[in-house]
């Protein structure tokens, strides 16, 4: 068993040169030198009825490192193939945490976004940029003038597609005295994502190699693992916490309008980040209706049950690699109905009380955690 997890963590974490050169050897995720970020981990575990696993690895990196390849010291052939991107992210859209607020009250103070003034603003063209930016693979403005043609040759004059049949709709809409936001995909914009790599071996508990991982990673990355059984999967030697509804609380400038990163992160600390929560876990069949990727509906019928822990872990922290073991455990819903809570409170309104009260627990602390 231990030689079936060491290979697995090879052929995650190691990488190297294609035509070794007179530099220093590639490995951990490193290559001629330069390390390349890792960003965050997503793993598909599927436990066998034959005691082999297969894990479906996909690994996204920042930086450039063009000429590294995997290079895999094994001691037996495994069997290895590739998978897609899109199933990852399939499984991710299906089970991933979904927040139901209460209703908004009067007090909520909702903040606009800021309209920071460009140094193109009032350029002399009649145009004025209210604010410019990115957003994920996007470059973006915000941009306003009371003559429609001026700001029609502002917007083809900065490579946004304008066409003839739009050009009414834009005095329509300066008429109005709205403004735009124009959108469009930054330069070299591309998926930094490494075409997953799937591997079959034997073993019956899904293991993270984590500690070959630490040497690229980034502080607080994130680890999504879905393992598919016929039982939910539990940590064995990591914490397994939860996370109470009641520290959730609006926040504008998250991805998903809450601080739940925020709880997760002093959650996981408390546990010196070896701790994953559980975020979905029920019968397969509950998602399948859901699901138009070919493997996820594959896997979602031949698994009768699916599970998703979810971590943050910093390099330093990667000191031990998680393994699971299936339980009959309840389920655990994705949906936190918040719809009940004070409202005040979850919509941060003046004079209430915003602190979050997350406590060690060490019931969900395995026997030999150190």
């Amino acid at each position: 068993m231990k030689r079936m997890r060491w290979l697995l963590a090879a052929m995650i974490g190691l990488m190297g040169l294609v035509g070794v050169q007179a530099v220093t050897a590639c490995g951990g995720l490193f290559c001629q030198n330069t390390p390349v970020d890792q960003q965050a981990e997503r793993i598909i575990f599927t436990v066998n009825k034959n005691d082999t696993i297969t894990a479906y690895v996909q690994i996204n990196y920042t930086g450039e490192a063009p000429d590294f390849s995997w290079v895999v010291p094994v001691p037996s052939v495994p069997k290895v193939d590739v998978a897609e991107i899109a199933s990852f992210n399939e499984l991710s859209n299906l089970t991933a945490p979904i927040f139901m607020p209460p209703l908004m009250p009067s007090c909520a103070a909702i903040p606009m976004p800021a309209m920071a003034m460009s140094d193109s603003a009032g350029s002399g063209d009649g145009v004025q940029v209210l604010a410019s930016g990115t957003a994920g693979p996007y470059a973006y403005d915000v941009v306003t003038s009371p003559e429609p043609m001026e700001l029609i040759t502002w917007l083809r004059k900065n490579k946004y597609r304008i066409t003839e049949e739009m050009e009414p709709l834009i005095k329509v809409y300066t008429d109005e005295g709205l403004i735009f936001l124009a959108m469009k995909l930054q330069p070299n914009e591309g998926t930094q994502d490494i075409q997953p790599v799937v591997m079959t071996y034997k073993g019956v508990h899904p293991m993270i190699p984590l500690r070959l991982t630490a040497v690229a990673a980034n502080p607080n990355m994130n680890v999504i693992t879905w393992i598919l059984a016929d039982k939910q999967a539990v940590p064995t030697n990591y914490a397994h916490p939860t996370i109470d509804n009641q520290n959730i609380r609006y926040n504008f400038g998250s991805s998903d309008g809450t601080n739940y990163i925020q709880v997760v992160d002093q959650t996981v600390d408390l546990y010196h980040g070896r701790a994953f929560i559980t975020e979905y876990a029920g019968a397969s069949e509950k998602l399948a209706a859901s699901a138009n990727d070919k493997l996820v509906k594959q896997l979602l019928a031949d698994y009768p049950y699916i599970t998703r822990v979810f971590g943050r872990i910093s390099p330093e922290e990667m000191t031990v690699d998680p393994t699971f073991d299936l339980k009959d455990a309840p389920d655990v819903s994705n949906i936190h109905d918040l719809s009940k809570m004070d409202d005040k409170t979850f919509w941060a309104c003046p004079d209430t009380d915003q602190t979050i009260k997350v406590e060690y627990d060490p019931n969900v602390v395995p026997q030999g955690f150190k």
